[in-house]
């Protein structure tokens, strides 16, 4: 059953780098191409730059998510000046990603009667009528995605706080 869902999780994390990378360079090819069919050849391509604003949405959200699987999303932290011990730490550290995954959830509930809103009034974008939902459900999946991040990043953070091994470490050099 751990192999399985180590497979599941794997498998996630590569399907997410995947597509980031082909949205990232999709969006970089768009824009070079209209760029050049505009300024160069004076004969814009039409409904161009809703198909930008389509992937570049997947692409931040779902970079978003890809940096709180990361941990490498943007912290304020200056915890580490009052608590010294790496247990209390990661009890900070813990009650943190707590925090986290409470405002995350409720994004997604946030998010879900938006998307439902979304489908129910068929909004569509004005050169290729595309349904607007198709960006719009990249916050759902993504906030979806931070949610089961950070929850792992908070039982990650929860045992290192009850091990009796982290008593004994250091803190790690990215953490000092």
């Amino acid at each position: 059953m751990k192999k399985i869902g180590l497979i599941i999780w794997n498998g996630l994390v590569y399907l997410q780098k995947c597509f980031i990378i082909f949205a990232g360079c999709s969006v970089a090819v768009l824009v070079f191409i209209e760029v050049m069919l505009r300024y160069v050849f004076r004969s814009p391509l039409f409904g161009v730059e809703e198909l930008v604003v389509l992937i570049a949405m997947w692409l931040y959200f779902l970079g978003a998510s890809y940096g709180a699987y990361e941990r490498s999303h943007i912290k304020a932290d200056i915890i580490h000046l009052w608590f010294k011990t790496p247990r209390s730490f990661a009890q900070i550290n813990a009650v943190t990603s707590l925090i986290t995954v409470v405002l995350c959830i409720i994004m997604v509930s946030w998010t879900f009667p938006y998307i439902v809103w979304s489908i129910k009034k068929g909004g569509t974008t004005q050169a290729l009528l595309l349904p607007r939902v198709y960006s719009q459900i990249a916050i759902l999946i993504s906030a979806v995605l931070m949610t089961l991040y950070f929850f792992v990043e908070f039982l990650d953070y929860l045992r290192k706080s009850f091990s009796k091994d982290t008593a004994s470490r250091s803190l790690p050099r990215e953490e000092q």
